[in-house]
């Protein structure tokens, strides 16, 4: 997803933008234009963007219901006219300007008005019989808007500043830090976008204004935020990776262009010791041996406790990529089994996962699903070539088993990590242990809505419900409706 270093997009369907234009009346309603050569009176309807334009402007529809006036040239009238229902159409950028202390509302900028009409149609949409008559109110139009555009008052979003970052910065990546619009157009209204781009917790403009791809909005939702795939990768799926596995910052690679974290090439990470029960040994006597200890302690009320050896896994290769809609991960360890005067043998497993995010709607929590089965593989190796007895072939057994399910779980509690982290303002939970209590646990987005749409709201509009929710060319997203303020019903 491309978005040309912002962090943070929002963006509205066209409709429920004109909706709202026509809801809360914020365009001019009417025109008096008197000059020393014209004298023109209109009546205007609700004005609505339609489709066309650039990034950085709108086109808008403006109905007349209707228009006539008087032309006079040295003190005498040269021509009139009066039409009904026709339909201007003009060019119109926005700008933010200051409200109040840290708030910025998006509005027309009135000092950039329309130089011409793009169109004049009729209500059948043909274009004025009279050539004439259209130049007339084309002038008489351009002349008013050069001088009354401020009249379109309407604020099409409000946004809360936060230019710098406190000591609070769990939600940092919520706060919007600078700002500016852009526009979809589509084939259609229904697939046209007003969004809102910005850089949080204190980053600076980039200085380009991205045209976003809304094709990741699914059908049906109106509203949406997308956060970017650098701020995911970077701010969620790598600090996941370093708490789910102990990785210190610095071993951890990012690389925000291909989209991927990786250990870095030949650093090994601790993860935690495997305990393996040791037999009684293969001897008769052993056997026995342990019997007749367990006959004792079952008379006493106690278990017999077999010796364990600890086996000490490393991680000596991570590597996470986001691919579209998919996190895959690869991971491998290596295990000391058996360390002796006359060689060593250490297992390796290698494991390969495919998930993808999601939204529970019913519980509004995220989740993860694997796209395709894990993949787990083992082998050994030996530092010269001896026979592997029965005991060290169990401990092999029993580690491989073991790690196999570490890296499977991990990969399960790496997507569980990132998901906390995007859920609760970037803090992950603190999965120490490949048994997380919160292994089955999905999300909750109530804070994360709250926080993420808190400081942009649209045509004072009420919450934002969330519909859907997953991952589109590597950004996360939230889709969903906006619901109408009940104080402005």
């Amino acid at each position: 997803m491309e978005m040309n270093g912002w962090d943070v997009v929002s963006l509205v369907t066209v409709p429920f933008i004109n909706a709202a234009i026509h809801r809360e009346g914020g365009s001019p309603t009417k025109m008096q234009l008197s000059t020393d050569t014209m004298a023109v009176q209109a009546e205007f309807g609700s004005w609505q963007i339609t489709v066309g334009g650039a990034a950085n402007m709108l086109m808008f529809d403006i109905p007349l219901s209707y228009i006539r006036g008087r032309v006079t040239k040295d003190r005498q009238t040269i021509a009139h006219f009066s039409y009904q229902s026709l339909a201007a159409r003009v060019q119109l950028v926005l700008k933010f300007v200051n409200s109040k202390e840290k708030s910025h509302d998006l509005v027309v900028d009135p000092t950039n008005p329309p130089t011409s009409l793009v169109s004049l149609m009729d209500a059948n949409g043909r274009p004025l019989p009279s050539a004439i008559d259209k130049a007339f109110i084309t002038e008489a139009l351009t002349t008013w808007l050069n001088g009354n555009l401020s009249e379109f008052n309407h604020v099409f979003a409000s946004v809360e500043l936060d230019p710098g970052v406190g000591s609070d910065t769990q939600w940092a990546f919520c706060k919007p830090s600078v700002v500016v619009y852009t526009y979809v157009s589509g084939r259609s209204l229904a697939d046209s976008y007003l969004g809102i781009l910005y850089n949080t917790a204190g980053r600076s403009t980039p200085g380009s204004v991205a045209q976003i791809d809304p094709s990741f909005i699914p059908a049906g939702c109106q509203a949406a935020f997308m956060l970017s795939p650098t701020m995911f990768i970077t701010d969620f799926l790598g600090p996941a990776a370093r708490q789910q596995f102990g990785i210190p910052a610095q071993s951890l690679k990012v690389d925000t262009s291909q989209l991927t974290v990786a250990l870095n090439a030949g650093e090994s990470i601790p993860l935690p010791e495997v305990p393996v029960e040791e037999p009684a040994g293969s001897s008769r006597v052993g056997v026995l041996i342990a019997e007749v200890l367990q006959g004792f302690l079952d008379v006493a009320g106690k278990a017999f406790a077999h010796p364990q050896k600890v086996y000490k896994p490393y991680l000596v290769d991570l590597q996470i990529a986001v691919q579209n809609s998919v996190i895959k991960t690869y991971s491998k360890t290596s295990t000391i089994v058996l360390d002796e005067f006359y060689g060593t043998v250490t297992a390796f497993n290698e494991s390969e996962s495919w998930m993808t995010l999601g939204l529970d709607a019913s519980r509004q929590a995220l989740t993860y699903t694997n796209t395709q089965p894990p993949i787990n593989n083992h082998h050994t190796e030996q530092s010269i070539s001896f026979t592997i007895i029965q005991d060290i072939l169990q401990a092999l057994g029993i580690v491989t088993i073991v790690i196999a399910a570490v890296l499977t779980d991990g990969a399960a509690l790496l997507a569980i990590g990132a998901l906390s982290g995007v859920a609760s303002g970037g803090a992950q939970w603190a999965l120490a242990s490949f048994e997380s209590d919160h292994r089955n646990d999905a999300p909750e987005i109530n804070n994360l809505v709250s926080n993420l749409t808190l400081p942009v709201r649209w045509s004072r509009t009420g919450p934002f419900a969330t519909t859907q929710a997953g991952l589109h060319q590597g950004g996360f997203f939230l889709a969903g409706t906006i619901r109408q303020d009940e104080k402005q019903t």
